[in-house]
């Protein structure tokens, strides 16, 4: 399998930026057909999560963990965090960057998604890369979105 990377730089802080990308349970809020069940308490090494993307009976769920979480803070201008889907269905993990550009920040979300059974990866993953390449981006700019309205107002 191979990852696919997307970068989109904006006019948010750094802190900003990781307040909008990290919030993890908001992912479900812009996500089509997802919801989120979120362990207890913040996001942290070793919190887990699950989405489920369907209709119904129709969901698929993605189990994830965290496995980095380093948020920017006053001496440290870059935040990291890694998650890896550890459910049945879907495997891969994403890595997520923020770090200062110019007057704001630049995201870095690079991923790889992939069934766990997966008989054909050499016609799966070029499908996968696509489809989570545009999925993706899509949540990315709608979290990113959402906080340059709100830090507008």
């Amino acid at each position: 399998m191979s990852a696919f990377t997307i970068t989109r730089d904006t006019p948010l802080s750094v802190a900003q930026a990781w307040a909008a990308v990290a919030d993890l349970g908001a992912h479900g809020d812009v996500v089509p057909l997802t919801r989120l069940v979120l362990d207890p308490g913040p996001p942290h090494v070793g919190w887990g999560f699950k989405a489920g993307t369907g209709v119904g009976r129709l969901t698929i769920w993605d189990h994830m963990l965290v496995t980095k979480w380093s948020p920017p803070g006053p001496d440290v201008p870059r935040g990291a965090l890694h998650i890896v889907k550890t459910g049945q269905w879907l495997g891969g993990w994403a890595h997520i960057t923020i770090e200062a550009a110019g007057a704001g920040a630049r995201v870095e979300w690079t991923e790889e998604i992939y069934p766990q059974v997966d008989p054909v990866p050499r016609l799966t993953a070029p499908l996968a890369r696509r489809l989570g390449s545009r999925l993706f981006t899509a949540t990315l700019e709608a979290l990113l979105r959402r906080a340059e309205t709100s830090a507008r107002v």
